[in-house]
């Protein structure tokens, strides 16, 4: 190896569009040295057990040994965590004491946390290198004071943060792994993939990696950490700076703060309180969202993993994800993410369970051979392991004496017990329950293995990636019985045990400490486990063999050559520029709909049109050729539902004209303030398990009945002592609390509770735990907003004279639906000509078009209903006008879909762009009509709607809304009318309408709202009528209005008796 002194890159080329080798036509094939792999990992142990803490290791070591194998050149980078000395003894390392050197590692602190250190802390380290040749690998063990610290446990206890300097070791490796990197492993005449593991560890390389052309960064996500992980951001700030990089934008990376006591800022503190997220200042920056914004791939070990960190469904962080722009960066980004897998270790699956002696083995562990083991073999990890309520379980399993034998392996770094409670259980059932605490090379481990009938991994919050464990325990036939969560979905044990593919029994993932509902679970489980492998072992049931078989057979399928084949593929392609497809099916199964190509459409109806079904998307269902009738809008209805999804279900049942199904939405669930200062809740739903509500309160408590631990104290199983050596920081929690509601003997699915504490927001902030495992958030509002329905006119009323929505009238209407109140468009035009407006608006609902004629659903731009006008009756009526006043000027609107305007060429000035003129009056009756336009060239607007409303009143609907127009309608046809019947979908009345207008045609809508607000701008005839006169349209009158009403503290207030002019 050469030295490069590349240490000090400022001004570095661009990386080409083509990509390196695309321009040099060099190839990453099998067998050659064409490419230089470089592995970046703060472990990688798989050779040594003393240097592994998890999966993480075999994942690492195997994927290089791999690549080694086809017959590539890797580097793997990594700390020596204090071993040099022994791994010289033990494996014979070399050292190369020419690449010694004494640089400095910039520090920030910050104060908040380092209260009594200096903010800006320069360390100076000198670092060592030693290299092992091990299976094709070169293996760089980086050394110094602060790398070989930890020794034991390798990564630094959460408790060190602000205390001792050791908490940065991590980052020392990311400062000296990198400049190792640039200045020994990269040369311009051998481009290199840099292929780093877990973004806490490797944060730094993409950003500083990315503007060079021979060095491409591939990212692999492990293990899930909360993608709200943020790193301190005068830190990222300086390392940056260190490596020359100066055009990152950090700004975008995470978006504004949510605004104070709104939903997402108590969906935040709540999850703060729990295990899956943290909270942080603005100081501070994404550490996921660096990487997804600049990693040439981000790579996911199993496509359950991938699907859920890509969209956190049916978690407790779906909501707060999806308004972070992460979220978005991933959908932008789709083809830059790969599945490259995970797998079982090669010498694992050469061994034989045949060999081992069941007998003598669980003798000497204390077992008896004749009871069903159930195994479970992982790093202590009290909470994210599920251990806690596994040892719950078989707490009351053993004590109620059921037959079974358990084998837990709980391993620490030192391997001392680190459980008082688990450790008592084991003493007080020696001969049921053997516990071993201690690290356990292959041998031992697969032994154990073999002698398993059942495997348990009950693994919580979706932070496992692929676990190696249950799939080596799997290989030895092992049945599982482990949590459904989406990143272990590969492994098939949620599927119906009668299913052919089934390779065991699940239990609802859990996103708890010390959950209640988890432990009886798995004991139930294992109380039919035992009952199927007895049934097994007397021949009467082949269910135990035929899961068996299955489990074996499934997780000898993951093998490190697949795993590493499909990431040597990709890292051709990124190599050679070649862009890689937009991943269609996983968008379809994402519910991306929107992302999708035009060709997608085309090619996959049929997956669409099933995701479509399962989250209740009608837009979806139709566009990809599903039949919107009565039956397919409910069943997109209970789909929705069933899932808690209310604003779909909302809008499916609006659709559907169900105002019986729209009841149910609005019904869910109530807030009313007791006479003593309480609050009292009531919830309704039939597939939810469990309710709790957010409450300001202690920091980490959680009540209410059944209710399990979160926050700032340990769990009940766990000493706060014990807390605080595990590898498992307790979350701060920052004031909200959860508070369970009770469930109602004899009413499933409800639920009530009076509650002492005050709501945490300004709404109460509710997470729904459904039946299936599955975790919504809903809101219910505190207080009646003072209207619950808010019409307004768009033309003169809404929109300024330029036809835009000002910002101050943006951020009111803003303000009306965070209230919980409707906002409902009613507008003279018809929807073919208002709908640029509204999609400009970013409205999404529904429009009563047509001067009530017409109810259209601007979210997925259906038109719901629309009346015609008979011709023979329109023309009728245009000889009885003409009778009296001459010759008139006529237009009519066509009815859908195409609703074009249609006008006589005297309609002169007044044309608008896209209107058909015609010299023909015949013409205007060739095709169906909505409504009928009239215009005198003489006379004025209304004197002509007089006449006209005179002769024919009875037989139609006569108004006007612009000036030197009268428009003659189908009988019947008023914007109250149609206001009206789009309130009864959305489950309001007039007693709930405010409504905002400005021409004659607004009148019958002003009065029959509640209170009708005319601007000042507006028609004499509107301003009689109208209970309250705003500012003109200029001047932003409907936004004074719904300002003083639906601002915070401005609830309840009515519009004051006395006009404002």
């Amino acid at each position: 190896m050469h030295e490069r002194g590349h240490a000090h890159r400022v001004h570095r080329p661009g990386r080409a569009a083509g990509g390196l080798c695309a321009r040099r036509g060099r190839r990453l094939t099998t067998g050659t040295h064409d490419v230089h792999i470089i592995t970046f990992s703060f472990e990688c142990g798989g050779f040594d057990p003393r240097l592994m803490r998890g999966g993480l290791s075999p994942l690492v070591w195997q994927l290089s040994r791999r690549y080694a194998a086809h017959g590539h050149r890797v580097s793997l980078v990594t700390p020596g965590h204090g071993h040099v000395d022994r791994l010289r003894a033990a494996h014979g390392i070399e050292d190369l004491p020419h690449l010694t050197r004494t640089r400095t590692v910039p520090l920030a602190l910050d104060p908040e946390v380092w209260a009594s250190w200096p903010a800006d802390l320069d360390v100076d380290v000198t670092t060592t290198v030693h290299r092992l040749r091990l299976d094709g690998v070169d293996v760089y063990f980086l050394s110094n004071a602060y790398l070989d610290l930890l020794p034991d446990r390798l990564y630094p206890p959460p408790g060190v943060e602000g205390r001792d300097l050791s908490h940065f070791k991590p980052l020392v490796f990311q400062a000296e792994g990198l400049r190792f990197v640039q200045e020994y492993l990269r040369s311009e005449d051998e481009p290199a993939v840099v292929h780093a593991f877990e973004p806490a560890y490797h944060y730094l390389l993409p950003p500083v990696l990315a503007p060079d052309p021979f060095l491409h960064t591939v990212s692999t996500v492990a293990a899930n950490a909360p993608i709200g992980q943020k790193v301190y951001r005068p830190q990222v700030t300086r390392m940056l700076k260190l490596f020359g990089v100066a055009d990152v934008d950090l700004d975008a990376l995470d978006g504004p703060p949510p605004e104070e006591r709104s939903t997402r800022a108590v969906l935040s503190r709540a999850l703060a309180g729990t295990r899956m997220h943290v909270e942080y200042g603005p100081d501070h920056v994404g550490l996921f969202p660096l990487i997804a914004a600049h990693a040439d791939l981000v790579d996911f070990v199993s496509p359950g993993q991938r699907a859920y960190y890509s969209t956190f469904r049916d978690t407790p962080v779906q909501a707060l994800f999806e308004t972070l722009p992460v979220a978005r960066t991933l959908r932008q980004r789709a083809d830059r993410v790969i599945t490259g897998g995970c797998a079982v270790t090669d010498s694992w699956l050469a061994r034989d369970t045949a060999s081992v002696d069941r007998h003598q083995v669980l003798r000497r562990l204390g077992i008896d051979p004749a009871l069903p083991v159930f195994y479970h073999a992982a790093r202590y990890a009290v909470h994210h392991k599920g251990q806690l309520e596994l040892m719950r379980a078989i707490e009351e399993l053993l004590d109620d004496g059921v037959e079974a034998g358990f084998l837990l392996r709980c391993s620490t770094g030192d391997g001392a017990a680190a459980n008082a409670y688990f450790q008592s259980v084991a003493d007080r059932h020696p001969d049921r329950l053997r516990l071993a605490w201690d690290l356990a090379d292959e041998d031992t481990l697969f032994e154990e293995a073999a002698c398993a009938d059942f495997c348990v991994y009950p693994s919580k919050f979706e932070l496992d990636g692929f676990l190696i464990a249950q799939a080596e325990a799997m290989a030895c036939g092992a049945v599982p019985i482990a949590t459904d969560q989406h990143v272990t979905r590969h492994f098939r044990h949620a599927l119906p045990s009668g299913h052919p593919e089934a390779t065991g029994f699940s239990v609802p993932g859990s996103f708890h400490d010390d959950d209640p509902a988890l432990a009886r679970g798995l004991a139930a489980r294992i109380r039919t486990a035992v009952g199927v492998f007895a049934a097994h072992v007397d021949g009467s049931d082949p269910t135990y063999a035929r899961l068996s078989a299955n489990s074996r057979a499934l997780a000898r399928r993951f093998t490190w050559e697949r795993a590493a084949r499909t990431r040597l593929d990709a890292f051709e392609g990124l190599l050679h520029g070649r862009v890689r497809p937009f991943p269609v099916r996983e968008a379809i199964a994402y519910g991306w709909f929107d992302d999708l190509p035009a060709s997608a459409w085309d090619q996959h109806p049929e997956e669409i049109r099933e995701a479509a079904l399962t989250r209740g998307d009608l837009g979806a269902w139709e566009r990809a050729g599903g039949a919107v009738d009565a039956q397919a809008c409910e069943r997109l209805f209970e789909a929705a539902w069933r899932e808690a999804e209310f604003t779909t279900a909302l809008h499916n049942a609006v659709v559907a004209g169900r105002s019986d199904l729209t009841a149910r939405v609005h019904d869910r669930g109530t807030v009313r303030r007791t006479t003593n200062g309480r609050w009292e809740v009531t919830y309704r739903h039939e597939h939810v398990a469990r309710v709790e509500a957010v409450l300001e309160g202690r920091r980490g408590a959680r009540t209410g009945p059944d209710a399990v631990s979160g926050g700032s104290r340990p769990a009940a199983g766990e000493t706060a002592a014990e807390a605080l050596a595990s590898d498992e920081p307790v979350p701060p929690g920052t004031g909200a609390v959860f508070h369970a509601l009770s469930p109602q003997d004899g009413r499933p699915g409800s639920f009530r509770a009076v509650l002492d504490a005050a709501p945490a927001g300004r709404d109460l902030s509710v997470m729904l735990t459904l039946a299936s495992g599955h975790v919504r958030w809903d809101t219910l509002p505190l207080r009646r907003p003072p209207f619950r329905l808010v019409a307004t006119d768009l033309d003169g009323t809404l929109l300024r004279d330029d036809l835009t929505v000002s910002p101050r009238t943006r951020a009111a209407l803003a303000a009306v639906t965070d209230a919980g109140a409707h906002h409902l468009v009613a507008t003279g035009r018809p929807a073919s000509a208002c709908a640029h407006i509204l999609d400009a608006l970013g409205y999404r609902g529904l429009a009563v078009c047509g001067q009530g004629a017409q109810l259209y659903d601007a979210g997925s731009r259906r038109l719901l209903s629309s009346a015609s006008l008979g011709r023979t009756l329109a023309r009728r009526v245009v000889a009885g006008v003409e009778e009296r006043l001459g010759p008139v000027e006529l237009g009519v609107v066509t009815a859908p879909p195409d609703s074009r305007f249609k006008v006589t060429e005297g309609f002169g000035q007044r044309v608008r762009h896209g209107w058909d003129v015609t010299t023909d009056r015949e013409l205007l009756w060739d095709s169906p009509v909505d409504k009928l336009i009239l215009h005198h060239p003489e006379v004025d607007e209304d004197r002509l709607a007089a006449l006209t409303q005179s002769l024919f009143g009875d037989e139609v609907t006569v108004v006007h809304s612009v000036k030197g127009m009268v428009e003659v309608l189908p009988p019947g046809t008023t914007k109250a009318a149609g206001v009206e019947r789009a309130a009864r979908l959305l489950g309001c009345a007039a007693s709930d309408t405010i409504a905002f207008g400005d021409m004659p045609n607004d009148v019958p809508l002003l009065t029959w709202a509640a209170h009708g607000v005319a601007v000042a701008n507006a028609h004499p005839a509107l301003l009689t009528a109208a209970d309250e006169i705003a500012p003109p349209n200029e001047e932003d009158g409907v936004a004074v209005v719904l300002e003083r009403l639906f601002t915070p503290g401005a609830q309840n207030r009515r519009a004051p008796s006395e006009r404002h002019a």
